[in-house]
């Protein structure tokens, strides 16, 4: 397992700054500075804006469509840039309104806040003038208005995300990726990958106790006494592995088939996919042939003591000598889980480090919960 953790580790080195991506820190700041500034100022920031761009995606007709669509569809529309409207409004210029101790970013925070001005005093004062119900007499105003604002709502996020995300300090492109159609693919990718391998990390956490019922404590009791394991102790341990090659290895096959997973992941994960439901069989086919062989003995029996003594002697060898494989076997099995549990918590690490910086609402937000 510590060989499996040092191989791993060497395929995802840790970062030598904030345990999220290694970042350049200017004179005067310290890790502390940005840790503050990050949690409380600049990951929020990049969820607003992205989340302002997503539901603002929802409505993004052509004019044509928001001059001749349903009254129905237009309230959605009209629900929903209000709705970003405020957003921008109330969450996203208070967060930008914050300085930033990082020189590339506080003059993206800058432009950004300043353009964020001018917005608020054409478009959202604009927006304002008409109610959250519009009245019927007002639609075709409000259409107008729509193919104006909607436009220029978008153009703002757009910059902005591209602006803010290109000069975070764990960032390593510039603001024509956060702008490109591969950012968002890359990002669903990630996204996918991150939670099929968290459900993964779920599944194996579940199934914990029952490696240590069923493989290693048999495993020590089949070493002690030497002899093929009969009995509930074994049908339990059969359910174990059945649910092994049913269970976990379609979950490790649903994994390598995303398309966000890198080629030495895949190496990696493909061993794992492979080696133990074909250990599992192995074992279960061990099983029966040692227990033919152990029947066949027993029924063979001569009937003078020198051929009994003989036959147990037989018996005890073929015992000694299929539980010794068996063992090994199951012990082989264990490491690989083992390694398994290992590699999967690393892996998440490395998958949230690329996940283009848009960070879950996680430990990060119950440390700076009343900052802001």
């Amino acid at each position: 397992m510590a060989q499996a953790i040092r191989s791993t580790a060497r395929l995802f080195p840790k970062p030598q700054t904030d345990g999220k991506a290694q970042i350049h820190l200017p004179p005067g700041v310290t890790l502390a500075d940005w840790t503050v500034e990050r949690i409380r100022w600049q990951n929020p920031r990049i969820r607003s804006l992205l989340g302002c761009s997503r539901l603002l995606g929802g409505v993004l007709e052509s004019n044509y469509s928001i001059l001749h669509c349903s009254p129905e569809r237009l309230r959605d529309i009209w629900r929903k840039v209000r709705q970003v409207a405020e957003l921008m409004r109330n969450q996203l210029a208070p967060l930008m309104a914050a300085a930033s101790k990082f020189p590339g970013l506080e003059q993206a925070r800058q432009r950004t806040e300043l353009a964020l001005h001018m917005l608020d005093d054409s478009v959202l004062t604009d927006l304002e003038r008409f109610p959250e119900s519009v009245p019927s007499h007002q639609l075709i105003d409000v259409r107008k208005l729509l193919c104006v604002s909607i436009g220029k709502l978008h153009a703002f996020l757009q910059d902005a995300f591209g602006e803010i995300m290109a000069n975070d300090p764990r960032s390593s492109h510039d603001a024509d990726y956060f702008l490109s159609k591969r950012f968002p693919q890359d990002l669903e990718e990630a996204e996918w990958l991150h939670s099929t391998v968290s459900r993964l990390q779920a599944y194996l956490d579940r199934i914990e106790g029952d490696r240590g019922r069923h493989l290693v404590s048999l495993t020590e009791e089949i070493r002690r006494e030497q002899t093929i394991p009969i009995g509930e102790r074994w049908e339990a341990a059969l359910e174990f592995l059945d649910a092994l090659v049913e269970g976990l290895t379609p979950k490790l096959k649903e994994v390598l088939a995303l398309r966000g997973i890198r080629f030495y992941e895949m190496e990696i994960l493909d061993r794992y996919a492979v080696e133990i439901p074909c250990q599992c069989r192995i074992l279960r086919e061990l099983h029966h042939a040692g227990r033919n062989a152990a029947d066949h003995i027993k029924s063979s029996a001569g009937e003078d003591r020198a051929e009994r003594e003989q036959s147990v002697r037989d018996l005890m060898h073929c015992h000694s000598l299929f539980s010794r494989r068996m063992a090994h076997l199951m012990s082989e099995i264990d490491k690989e889980l083992r390694d398994l549990m290992a590699f999967i918590p690393i892996w998440l690490d490395s998958i949230s480090m690329r996940r283009a910086l848009v960070l879950r609402r996680s430990s990060d937000d119950s440390i700076g919960a009343g900052a802001g």
